[in-house]
């Protein structure tokens, strides 16, 4: 294996056609996982655009006015100038609309949105939700990974000493395993079928509310 990814980073560091090398790689039993980063580790990483700048989603759609209003009151109760939400992409999902959806209503909303972007570590997420001072972690994970992406950031929350920090969860997840979240410490579990955005973003508000005893 390690001979193997040791041609593939040499190939990739030419203009040698790298099929060869990785087909060595596959007979050696590297992993894709490994195969990837011996290839970034040459090339470095790609960190798609977010596409938040200057989009905006939420115009005048009905029920979009009670929630701004709900998170500028909340906002003040907290004593914050307005409530921070992340939202975090852990894993090797690639696919981000559904949360540059979440994020840009969540900011039509009032909201103040951390978004860094996809293929983003457990430890970078919680990173940035403590650094940012966030009131909310919203993660989408759409990869399968869910049982193993969240529970890493739950871990990881704990030992930074934000337990405290209430975090959502959005993906295809089937019911056993929304269950399995909810009892690791998920807030709420969204799935496809929840798919009116400026619900869920006052259901986060709820969440934002319940967290710190709020009426």
């Amino acid at each position: 294996v390690e001979a193997a990814l040791t041609r593939l980073r040499a190939d990739a560091a030419t203009t040698t056609n790298l099929m060869p090398a990785t087909l060595a790689c596959v007979r050696a039993g590297v992993t894709t996982g490994e195969w990837a980063a011996a290839l970034r580790q040459v090339f470095g990483e790609y960190r798609a655009p977010t596409g938040l700048a200057g989009a905006t989603g939420g115009g005048a759609e009905p029920g979009l006015a009670a929630v701004r209003e709900r998170v500028v009151a909340t906002a003040r109760e907290l004593g914050s100038g307005r409530l921070r939400l992340l939202v975090g992409k852990p894993g090797l999902d690639g696919h981000s609309n559904g949360a540059e959806q979440i994020a840009v209503r969540a900011r039509d909303a009032g909201f103040e949105v951390v978004y860094q972007g996809i293929r983003l570590t457990a430890g970078q997420i919680v990173a940035a939700a403590v650094e940012e001072d966030v009131d909310l972690v919203g993660l989408s994970v759409l990869s399968g990974s869910h049982l193993a992406a969240v529970p890493a950031v739950l871990d990881g929350l704990r030992a930074a000493g934000r337990a405290d920090l209430p975090v959502v969860v959005g993906g295809i997840i089937p019911a056993s395993d929304a269950d399995t979240l909810r009892a690791a410490g998920v807030a709420r579990v969204f799935t496809p079928k929840d798919f009116a955005l400026t619900g869920i973003i006052d259901d986060l508000v709820t969440v934002i509310r319940r967290a710190n005893d709020l009426p």
